[in-house]
């Protein structure tokens, strides 16, 4: 069951995500349970699952050892009002997403498929109705449910059948925290413990800001959750031009980011001069080099994660793989899902066979914008640019073909190819 559905699961997100081989209890394996004799739950909304999440089920797994940590999205929760504006399916993926890598992680759909809304005391009868007889059922709450927990439903039972775990939460001190579980406990028995760690401060409300916001959230999730989320608009559309501009800002080195401008400015007037979807030039334009300045190792760590394959030649000129990675890298960090806009940046220092009119703006505007330093033939293709495309492109990839060959380094097929299919 576990295989079929993530192969589901990655094939709908256009993605392989390596998730390992760790275990996904569906809601219906009771032979799973039978064989569990400690579980720890962690409930939640998980509107996304972030690390902070991640951190509270690693800490009880040290802390209490139990066999298996539960995750458990909440399918129409009690306490909050529109929660399921994402709808439940998502935000289960997303918590299978970010834990199915990890060896003692699970996660469980029972509240999800439940009917009507979802109450603590209905998730714990049905566990330990599948748990074999003495099982220990640990539920993880924050210090702040502390003080409505005689609320919630059936609260007494509650208390009886499991054990509870109260990590800290911003605003409720240690001594404060510790004082209520003493004064729990010794009316119920020692039924709460408190997992002495340090406060998350992360928030799924700061993510989903984040994202409204175009602004970065790679540090508060794991990557497989923010591309689920990017891919179906689930908090909101990518960054926008201005912020990804910004962010390069920062990302190049003052002269990467100069020719950066330099070539944005000129696809976007090629791309008006030949008909070109201009927006798609400018996000192609401003894009194209963001992979350029990164190391040689870790382009080749990124091609290795990102399952970017490598022929000869790109395995011994690892930079020819900046391109690929530069395309990657704007659909995974700038949001960018157009895949003309994405072969643009993979084919802009190559070229290939089957360019579109797009993909010549874009390598032309690298070839010829207004801040280049001189090379032989750029007042040439300057001169050609707006009268014959091709021709100044012939131009350029026949120099650069002829400085690699007497520079001794071989040269891509795709620049061949991309020669060969100009002459036609």
């Amino acid at each position: 069951m576990y295989n079929s559905f993530m192969c589901d699961l990655k094939r709908k997100a256009g993605q392989w995500y390596d998730c390992g081989e760790g275990n996904v209890f569906m809601g219906n394996a009771r032979d799973y349970l039978d064989r569990c004799f400690s579980l720890a739950v962690v409930g939640g909304t998980f509107d996304p699952i972030h690390r902070g999440h991640l951190a509270i089920g690693e800490a009880v797994r040290r802390r209490f050892s139990p066999q298996r940590v539960l995750y458990v999205p909440c399918g129409q929760p009690s306490h909050k009002e529109g929660a399921d504006a994402r709808s439940a399916e998502h935000r289960y993926r997303m918590t299978l997403l970010a834990t199915c890598d990890h060896p003692f992680f699970d996660v469980s759909r029972i509240e999800i498929d439940r009917p009507g809304e979802s109450y603590t005391i209905d998730t714990v009868r049905h566990l330990q109705g599948l748990c074999p007889a003495g099982a220990e059922l640990y539920f993880v709450m924050g210090a702040d449910s502390l003080e409505q927990i005689l609320a919630w439903k059936d609260a007494e039972e509650l208390l009886r059948l499991c054990h509870f775990i109260a990590v800290p939460r911003p605003g409720y001190g240690r001594k404060h925290t510790i004082a209520r579980i003493n004064a729990l406990n010794d009316r119920f028995g020692e039924r709460i413990f408190f997992l002495d760690m340090p406060k998350i401060e992360v928030s799924s409300t700061e993510v989903r800001r984040r994202f409204s916001k175009g602004e970065r959230v790679r540090d508060l999730i794991p990557r497989a959750v923010e591309e689920y989320a990017r891919a179906r608009n689930l908090y909101g559309g990518p960054a926008s031009f201005d912020e990804v501009k910004t962010a390069l800002q920062q990302r190049l080195s003052p002269k990467r980011f100069v020719h950066t401008l330099g070539v944005l400015k000129e696809a976007d007037k090629l791309a008006r001069h030949y008909g070109a979807d201009v927006e798609k030039a400018r996000w192609a334009a401003l894009l194209h080099d963001c992979a350029k300045e990164y190391s040689t190792d870790k382009k080749r760590a990124l091609c290795e994660k990102w399952g970017i394959a490598l022929d000869a030649m790109a395995a011994s000129m690892i930079d020819l793989t900046h391109g690929p990675i530069g395309a990657e890298s704007a659909r995974r960090d700038y949001g960018v899902t157009d895949t003309e806009i994405l072969q643009a940046i993979r084919y802009h220092s190559t070229g290939h066979g089957g360019m579109t009119v797009l993909d010549k703006v874009i390598i032309l505007a690298d070839y010829i914008e207004p801040y280049r330093e001189d090379y032989p033939p750029l007042a040439q293709m300057r001169a050609l640019a707006y009268t014959d495309m091709n021709k100044a492109l012939r131009v350029g990839i026949k120099y650069t073909i002829k400085e690699e060959t007497q520079a001794g380094n071989p040269v891509h097929p795709d620049s061949h190819d991309a020669l060969a299919a100009l002459k036609k």
